[in-house]
C-alpha cells in the first residue's frame, strides 16, 4: 500500500467516552501523527464522523462462504450443532464449497471484515499463512493461542496448547456455548485442567454460572470485570438467547465477535446494532456502547495497542459515517469510508473524489454506489469465490464492465 500524508480537517473524531468531538487527524506512514506532515493532502471532512477501524474479536476466516446453517430450531449446546455439520460436510452444499482453494476462502473472510470496517481481526483457527501477506484485506492478529473447545479438542491438546502460550498472550477457547448442563460444567473443567490464566479468553460464555463468573474474577485483577468475546447474533441463532444481563451488568467484560456467516447474521456491524439493542434494553444506555466493545475492550482483551483508536502512534484506520448517523446503527453500504493504513479501500463516490492520488474502479456494494481502490478491485477479482452483495462495475484498467 502507498502512504501519501494526510490532514483531515472539519470533522468530528469519536472518543472513547462515545462522544464526538471537532478535531484534526493527521496520517503519516499508516499511522496517525501529532501534526502535519509538510507534503501532506489536506482533506475537508466536514459533515462527517470519523470512528476508528473496528476489532473483530472472532472470526473463523475461512467459513464465512458457506450459508448459514442449522437443523433444528435451537440446541442445548453448540457441539450439537457442530456435529450435525460435520456429519453433512461430503453432501452439498459443503462439498462443493469445501474444495474452493484455501486461500480464496480465507480472502472472503477477510473481505467479508473490511467492508464493514473491521481492520483488525482475531482469528479462531490455525495462522494460516496467507492472513499474514501484505496483501490481505485486513491485519490478523498474530500473538494468540488457541484450542477449539472441549467437545472438538482432546483435553490433553488444550492443556498443551495453553502451556505452549506465552504469557500475557490471549489463549482463546469456545466455552460455555449453551445453556444446557453439558454447557453450564464447562467452566469448571477447564479450570480443572489448569488451563484458565488472565490470558484466557472465553468465546461465547453463555452457560457460565453466576458462581463462575465470580470465581473467575480471581484471575483477571488486571481487568475491571472478567474479559470474554460476545458473539450475539451466532447464539441467538443456535441456542434462542445469549448472554444475561446480569453478566453483562456486573460480571463480564466483552469484546464483539461476528463469528463466520455459518452461523452469524453477516458481519460485525450487524453484531454491534443487535449488542446495541440488547443492552439498551436493560442496562444504563450509553451513546455508541457498541462501538466501545468493538475498539477499546477489545485492545485491552486482545492486549494490542495500535489499534481501535485514532490517536498518535496507532494504525491510521478510519471509518467516516455521516455526521447525522451513529455507528452502531449502520450497515456496511452506509460506510462513507473504509481506510486502512492511511490507504482509501471502499466509500462513497464523493468522498473518495477527495483522494486524487488513489487509482479506483466503480463500484456497487448492497446496492448503492461506491468506489473502491484499484489494487483491492484487482484482489477481488483474483478470487475465485465471489463476495455477495459486491459488485465491481469496471475493472482496474477501467474497462467497463456494465
Amino acid at each position: 500500500m502507498k502512504h501519501k500524508p494526510l490532514w483531515f480537517v472539519g470533522a468530528k473524531v469519536y472518543q472513547q467516552d462515545g462522544t464526538a468531538q471537532a478535531r484534526e487527524v493527521c496520517i503519516a506512514n499508516g499511522r496517525v501523527d501529532n501534526a502535519p506532515h509538510p507534503t501532506a493532502l489536506c482533506v475537508d471532512m466536514s459533515g462527517y464522523t470519523l470512528y476508528p477501524g473496528l476489532i473483530n474479536s472472532h472470526d473463523h476466516l475461512e467459513l464465512n462462504h458457506y450459508p448459514r446453517t442449522k437443523y433444528q430450531e435451537r440446541y442445548g449446546n453448540a457441539h450439537q450443532w457442530g456435529e450435525q455439520v460435520n456429519s453433512q460436510l461430503d453432501k452439498p452444499p459443503f462439498k462443493e464449497l469445501r474444495a474452493y482453494p484455501l486461500e480464496d476462502k480465507l480472502y472472503i473472510g477477510g473481505l467479508k471484515n473490511l467492508l464493514c470496517g473491521a481492520t483488525l481481526v482475531a482469528h479462531h483457527n490455525p495462522p494460516h499463512k496467507p492472513l499474514f501477506r501484505k496483501d490481505f484485506p485486513v491485519r490478523v492478529l498474530q500473538k494468540y493461542g488457541w484450542a477449539h473447545s472441549l467437545h472438538f479438542t482432546p483435553q490433553a491438546e488444550i492443556v498443551t496448547s495453553f502451556k505452549r502460550t506465552p504469557k500475557n498472550t490471549p489463549f482463546f477457547i469456545h466455552l460455555a456455548e449453551g445453556t444446557d448442563e453439558t454447557a453450564l460444567a464447562e467452566y469448571q473443567t477447564l479450570k480443572e485442567l489448569g488451563c484458565i490464566s488472565g490470558a484466557t479468553r472465553f468465546i461465547h460464555a453463555v452457560g457460565i454460572s453466576r458462581a463462575d463468573w465470580a470465581d473467575a474474577a480471581q484471575f483477571y485483577n488486571a481487568f475491571e470485570r472478567t474479559p470474554f468475546i460476545w458473539c450475539p447474533t451466532t447464539n441467538k441463532y443456535l441456542l434462542g438467547e445469549t448472554i444475561s444481563y446480569t453478566v453483562l451488568g456486573r460480571y463480564g467484560l466483552p469484546a464483539l465477535g461476528s463469528d463466520s456467516r455459518l452461523t452469524a447474521d453477516g458481519d460485525l456491524l450487524n453484531e454491534m446494532r443487535f449488542a446495541e439493542t440488547y443492552w439498551n434494553e436493560r442496562l444504563p444506555k450509553q451513546p455508541d456502547i457498541a462501538v466501545q466493545f468493538a475498539t477499546r475492550n477489545a485492545r485491552l482483551i486482545l492486549n494490542v495497542t495500535d489499534s481501535g483508536r485514532l490517536d498518535v502512534s496507532a494504525f491510521a484506520d478510519v471509518i467516516a459515517v455521516p455526521e447525522e448517523k451513529r455507528l452502531s446503527d449502520c450497515r456496511r453500504a452506509d460506510l462513507a469510508l473504509v481506510m486502512r493504513e492511511g490507504v482509501p479501500q471502499i466509500g462513497d463516490p464523493d468522498v473518495m473524489a477527495k483522494f486524487p492520488h488513489v487509482k479506483m474502479v466503480d463500484a456497487r456494494l448492497d446496492g448503492k454506489e461506491k468506489r473502491i481502490n484499484a489494487e483491492l478491485a484487482t484482489q477481488i477479482g483474483r478470487c475465485s469465490l465471489k463476495e455477495a452483495g459486491l459488485e465491481l462495475l469496471e475493472r482496474p484498467s477501467n474497462r467497463k464492465l456494465l
